[in-house]
């Protein structure tokens, strides 16, 4: 306390001044020793959801590390799906044997070097036509009806060539338009029917491994070896997002549907398939702990908002983005089998293009057990398939099923008709 002395009495007006400076500063100071009680008071709610939130933390890492051994014990083991099933998934499929289901029609020889890449054609000429892309840089129209070669794309006489190509794919909102990926760190737009080249893209600094286009906008996306994907407005031929993030070489990219407009899919021999919004380059979902080695598959199934990725250690891993990606099953294919590309039918058919030279096939949308043998296995290549790419039949309106493989060759197959129902 201090005492304050003057030389002579104050007034009556000094004393009310006075009296209402020291109210004015007791309420003020009642005031602030309020909000410092309320303060501290949050401050311990806070500390007690942070001592809950390590609990919780504690327990998931046990749950983690418990997962991780009885992975460790039995590699081959799926995982137990869930109980409950999610909606649009059906039950019981009655079908005809595996080796009835598919019946190949055309085995061909349409490069001089292993075929990396396969596409159908879904606009300009639905189900008729494939894009193949191979290690000798050309890109070869092949007409499934016709049985030959429509166009052929780069090669060594061409004014745009190309290096060893490792993708190509069809734009969505662009009929006609293809864009391939090459091992000389390029992307390269063409016109199939003219066969003229439209647009050269640089940008990445290695190797070139995966596309997809966008399915409502004129944007592309590729997957490279410097560990980055690249969002592309193909059209103008402009770098619009580079996403960065991955620790080693990013080999497919997936755009996730109408539903997740935003949202591209990576996988990459880290292990580890990252989830990307592409407005603010975020990472929304990191999804790991299921592959033990290169990733090289994915593909995304909008109907029932499914992504699947492939690895080399033979594993077919499902991630359900109803339940906000968490995994939903493992197939695994049969011993010694790398599983690459892997894509899915609008029937929810899964195809893995496989390093014995197989295609297996898994009924997803059926399949309510986790069964992890496959519904269909397509054999006959001499060498590893590398892709596969899905249409429907014009005819009969039963799935048909295109491979590419490092033999060369492409395979041709088509659903037998009473087998799906």
């Amino acid at each position: 306390s201090y005492t304050v002395r003057f030389p002579a009495p104050p007034d009556e007006a000094f004393r009310a001044a006075a009296n209402h400076l020291l109210q004015y500063t007791g309420t003020a100071l009642g005031q602030l020793a309020a909000e410092q009680a309320k303060l501290q008071e949050g401050a311990k709610q806070l500390a007690r959801e942070k001592a809950q939130l390590a609990a919780e933390n504690a327990a998931l890492r046990e749950e983690v590390l418990t997962f991780r051994k009885s992975d460790a014990a039995a590699p081959k083991a799926p995982p137990a799906v869930r109980a409950m099933v999610p909606p649009g998934f059906d039950a019981g499929r009655a079908a005809a044997p595996s080796a009835e289901r598919f019946r190949l029609k055309v085995s061909k020889q349409l490069h001089q070097a292993p075929v990396h890449s396969v596409a159908m054609d879904l606009n300009k000429h639905p189900n008729k036509r494939v894009a193949t892309a191979a290690w000798d840089g050309t890109v070869n129209i092949y007409d499934l009806e016709k049985g030959d070669v429509v166009k052929t794309l780069g090669g060594p006489n061409s004014y745009n060539k190309m290096d060893g190509l490792y993708a190509v794919a069809y734009a969505k909102t662009e009929p006609g338009i293809i864009g391939c990926t090459s091992r000389d760190t390029n992307i390269y737009i063409w016109n199939t029917e003219t066969g003229q080249p439209l647009n050269k893209l640089s940008g990445h600094k290695n190797e070139v491994n995966g596309v997809d286009f966008h399915t409502t906008q004129m944007v592309m996306c590729t997957a490279s070896d410097d560990m980055s994907v690249i969002i592309w407005d193909f059209k103008e031929g402009m770098t619009l997002r580079e996403l960065t993030g991955h620790e080693a070489e990013v080999y497919g990219c997936k755009f996730l549907g109408n539903e997740h407009e935003y949202y591209v899919a990576s996988c990459s021999f880290d292990r580890k398939v990252r989830i990307w919004d592409m407005r603010d380059k975020n990472i929304v979902k990191t999804l790991k702990g299921v592959h033990t080695r290169d990733i090289i598959g994915i593909d995304y199934w909008s109907d029932n908002r499914m992504l699947a990725t492939g690895s080399d250690d033979g594993r077919i891993a499902l991630w359900d983005a109803r339940m906000s990606w968490t995994l939903n099953r493992v197939y695994n294919a049969p011993e010694d089998s790398e599983v690459k590309r892997v894509a899915f039918s609008p029937e929810g058919l899964l195809a893995a293009a496989c390093s014995t030279g197989d295609v297996l096939v898994y009924d997803v949308k059926h399949d309510t057990a986790g069964d992890s043998k496959p519904w269909a296995k397509l054999s006959g290549h001499t060498d590893c398939v590398f892709d596969v790419a899905w249409g429907t039949s014009p005819e009969t309106s039963a799935p048909i099923l295109v491979s590419a493989s490092h033999d060369k060759t492409i395979r041709y197959w088509e659903g037998v008709k009473g087998a799906f129902k």
